[in-house]
């Protein structure tokens, strides 16, 4: 089991947090809080030891700007090491009601095309990690950027407004 803990933005997305609620996070069951009105973030605890948070607002991309959020909050741009942490981390956004939302992680091409890479560790895409049908496709050779969907990833432009995960350790 997993908990999702709920916090309120005090100023921005680099700043202190207050206490939410923790709320439990089964297969399936989500108890949504009743009393929060500006939810802005999603940390989630997993069984390995990893934290995983979900920015609530769009910005332009950038993956330099982006990792550079995830450091100030102690962490990088998530990177899916497996199928297992794939799963994990598509309920993730799910359970944020964020599925018809663009996620950007830290998998680009931006170096070679076709050669996907972790933007934080520069280590070659996992084999364990899924690709939607038909992709990667490189659509009209602007997409080095990667989103996860449910059914899995999918390379997309850089240039777009979305949300972002980072991940950290809990050491």
């Amino acid at each position: 089991m997993f908990s999702i803990f709920l916090a309120q933005r005090e100023t921005d997305d680099s700043t202190a947090y207050r206490s939410g609620h923790w709320i439990s996070l089964l297969p399936g069951l989500l108890r949504k809080p009743h009393r929060f009105v500006s939810i802005i973030e999603y940390w989630t605890t997993t069984r390995n030891g990893r934290k995983y948070h979900l920015s609530k607002q769009r910005y332009p991309f950038d993956i330099e700007k982006m990792n550079e959020r995830c450091k100030s909050l102690g962490g990088y741009l998530v990177e899916l090491n497996n199928k297992a942490e794939q799963k994990f981390v598509w309920r993730v956004i799910h359970a944020a009601e964020a599925k018809r939302e663009i996620v950007y992680t830290g998998l680009t091409d931006l170096g070679q095309e076709g050669r996907f890479y972790h933007y934080h560790t520069k280590k070659p895409m996992a084999r364990g990690t899924y690709w939607r049908r038909r992709q990667p496709d490189n659509y009209r050779g602007k997409e080095h950027c990667t989103n996860l969907m449910h059914w899995g990833l999918n390379d997309i432009d850089c240039h777009r407004n979305a949300r972002y995960m980072c991940e950290t350790s809990l050491k």
